[in-house]
Formats: structure tokens, C-alpha cells, sequence
């Protein structure tokens, strides 16, 4: 189950029903992939949720706990969502019997939504999805293992691809944009797992020596992360793969390949909770106009991972440039003004520059401290680009 927050709408008057005051989004279940919004660039049928816990506004809608959600949605003053192409809600089965790892997710649900008073099939519904794991927006909710786990501030909207993935035990390769989140999202893979994270960054310059340790003049072994994940369990995050020299490639490779692994103080046994997953800014190619550095992987080391690509999400972009302490109306100009140049680096096909969240995050915190908005755009976005080009990018 995942929740996408809808750009357009944030809704403060208080529910005509429930009389509850607190901050209100309108926001895509995705769920249902019928209507494809062009603002958020997602599928999902619109409807309410509440702001504190990311969870339908109808659940805890004490009035009537059964309500369509499109019903609840018609009754917002103002917010122009015309519902009436949306398909309705699925009447969800009867529930089986709550037992084991499934109660704990249902209880932990209840006291998070704080409503006894929760239509049960509903609630029991919500709960068997949070036991396979559950992503929302700006809250991460993963049960492993019979544990729950929370991951504390934002989070990527495709997080729950990797998540997945690496539970079902296949390594993950990320590829995308510079900016997009791809070292944030191993991190709190990590977290949601409640594993250790290592992580190594690799360059043509990389040793094998760098993953997989020495030995001294004296006789003793030096270790290193990757030695410590591979044999003691870790998520471990191979940053700038496609960057790395193919000698080193062919080591990363061999170790991942077998249940065991040669280092250079003998043969080491790989741990059952060794999880592996690498980011790079191409598919293993080779360069490209963007990319001029980049190396082609070998197609052994590209077989062994997953290839998820890892987008901009504008929703954590925009929590990012709140969280600077810039004000909502600095916030929305910055988006509104980068953006666009992001879509018309794409519609002209500009790649000598690159329009990642880091601009506008960078942007709020400069116009926060007291720089001018020229000077701002001209330090974070243009960073020297000829006339012609800005002119295509802002115009």
C-alpha cells in the first residue's frame, strides 16, 4: 500500500464530519493505477489522508468509519478533483483470523491511527500489507522478522522497490540521475532491516585491496567493511559502480557470485544476512554526454544485480526544501522555478548540466540566509552555462 502525496492541495478547514481540525492531503492510492495524474507523474485514485499519519482521513473519520473514500473527497470546499473517472473501491474479502505476526502489525496499527472505534476488516485489511511492508511518502513502516520498524524522516518514494528486491534476495543495482536519493534509499534500507550499513566508493583509482583487505609485512591480516558485511551480515552499498576500475569489478563479482569467498587470509563464508546493492548514474554503457567518466561493465557483474531505476521524487524534494527553514512561499517560487528548468532540460534534450533537488534545496537554504534570488539561480542552476542554452531552460 502506498500513498502519494497529490502537489496541488494541502487541506486545513476541518472535516464537515469529524469536526477534526489537523493538516489534510489529498493524496494517490496507488493501489489504483487506472488515472495517471500529470502534476505528481504517478497512477493512483485521489483521495484524503491525514497529515500526521499518512493513513485515509475516512478511517479515522469518527462519523462513519465505512464511508467511499470519493464521497469524503466531494465534500472538500474548493479542491476541483473531478472523481467521477476514478474507479471505485474493490469491497475488500471477508478477513481470515488475526493470529501471530499479523496481530502485532494490527495493534502497533491501532495505536498508530490512536481510533479504537475502526472498522475491523478495514483495519485488518491495512495490517496484513504492513506486514509485507508498507511505503509511504514521507513514512517507511517494514515488518521483519515478526518486528516492526519505523524509519525515522523521509523517505524515497521507490524505496519499497529496493526493499523488495533485497528481501528476496537478489542484490540491487540503482541507476539514476546525480541527486536522486540513491545513497539515501541504501541507508534506510539498512535501517528498515535493522541491519548494519557499510559503504565503499569506487573510482578507477579503487584497489581490490580497498574491499577486500591485506595482508601486512608482519603477517596480520588488515580488514575492511566489505570483509565485515560479507562475514558478519550487513547491507553493504557498492556507491559509483560504473565508475570502478574492471579489475576490481572482477573481485566485487566472484564474491557476490559464491556462498564463500577467497580474501587474502583464507576462504571466508558468506553471512545468511550479507545483503549488497550499488548505485550508478548509467547501465553500465559506458559514457555518456552527461557522464563522460563513466566505465561499461562487464556483463558477468551486470547480471548479478536487479536494475531498478531510481527517479526525482518531487515529494521528498519538497520536504527537503522545507526542512532548510525557508517559508512555504520562498519553498514554492524555488520549486516552481526549478522545475521548469528541469522539463526543459528534458524537452530540448540539454545534459550538460544536471537539475537535481539539490538546486532548489540549495537555493531555499541560500535565500534563506539572505542572497539574492539572482544570485541564488545564478550559483545553484546556471553555474555558467552559455545564453543560448539558459534561454532554452527557462523559457
Amino acid at each position: 500500500m502506498s500513498f502519494v502525496r497529490h502537489s496541488k492541495r494541502t487541506l486545513r478547514t476541518p472535516c464537515k464530519d469529524c469536526k477534526q481540525k489537523g493538516e489534510r492531503y489529498l493524496a494517490h492510492d496507488t493501489a489504483y493505477s487506472d488515472e495517471y495524474c500529470e502534476d505528481c507523474k504517478v497512477t493512483g485514485k485521489l483521495i484524503i489522508v491525514d497529515a500526521d499519519t499518512m493513513l485515509p482521513h475516512f478511517l479515522t473519520c469518527g462519523k462513519d468509519s465505512g464511508k467511499r473514500q470519493d464521497d469524503e473527497l466531494n465534500k472538500v470546499d474548493g479542491a476541483e478533483v473531478e472523481n467521477k473517472a476514478l474507479p471505485a473501491p474493490t469491497p475488500a474479502p471477508a478477513p481470515a483470523p488475526v493470529a501471530g505476526a499479523e496481530a502485532e502489525a494490527l495493534n502497533a496499527l491501532r495505536t498508530l491511527i490512536g481510533t479504537p472505534q475502526i472498522d475491523r476488516a478495514e483495519v485488518e485489511r491495512i495490517a496484513r500489507e504492513v506486514v509485507g511492508g508498507v511505503v509511504f511518502p514521507t513514512k517507511t513502516v517494514v515488518v521483519r522478522d515478526n518486528e516492526q520498524r519505523e524509519i525515522e524522516g523521509s523517505t524515497h518514494v521507490q524505496l519499497e522497490d529496493v526493499l523488495y528486491t533485497l528481501m528476496g534476495g537478489e542484490y540491487a543495482l540503482m541507476v539514476g540521475p546525480a541527486g536522486s536519493g540513491k545513497s539515501s534509499i541504501a541507508r534506510q534500507c539498512a535501517e528498515a532491516l535493522g541491519l548494519e550499513y557499510y559503504s565503499v566508493s569506487l573510482s578507477p583509482q579503487t584497489p581490490a585491496s580497498q574491499v577486500m583487505g591485506y595482508m601486512q609485512a608482519t603477517g596480520d591480516y588488515v580488514g575492511t567493511l566489505f570483509r565485515q558485511a560479507y562475514e558478519h551480515g550487513g547491507v553493504f552499498h557498492f556507491d559509483e559502480l560504473d565508475n570502478a576500475h574492471p579489475s576490481v569489478l572482477a573481485v566485487i563479482n566472484d564474491a557476490l557470485a559464491s556462498e564463500s569467498a577467497a580474501f587474502p587470509d583464507g576462504m571466508v563464508k558468506k553471512h545468511d544476512d550479507f545483503l549488497a546493492l550499488a548505485s550508478a548514474n548509467t547501465y553500465g554503457r559506458g559514457a555518456n554526454r552527461t557522464y563522460v567518466a563513466r566505465q561499461q561493465l562487464d556483463a558477468a557483474t551486470l547480471d548479478r544485480f536487479a536494475v531498478i531505476t531510481i527517479g526525482y521524487d518531487e515529494a521528498l524534494e519538497e520536504t527537503a526544501c522545507k526542512a532548510t527553514g525557508a517559508d512555504d512561499a520562498t519553498v514554492r517560487n524555488v520549486l516552481r522555478f526549478v522545475r521548469k528548468v528541469r522539463k526543459n532540460a528534458d524537452k530540448n534534450g540539454i545534459t550538460q548540466t544536471v537539475i537535481s533537488p539539490r538546486a532548489s534545496i540549495g537555493m531555499c537554504k541560500m535565500l534563506r540566509a539572505g542572497l539574492s534570488w539572482d544570485k541564488a539561480v545564478e550559483f545553484r542552476l546556471r553555474r555558467g552555462l552559455d545564453d543560448a542554452t539558459w534561454t532554452k531552460l527557462t523559457t
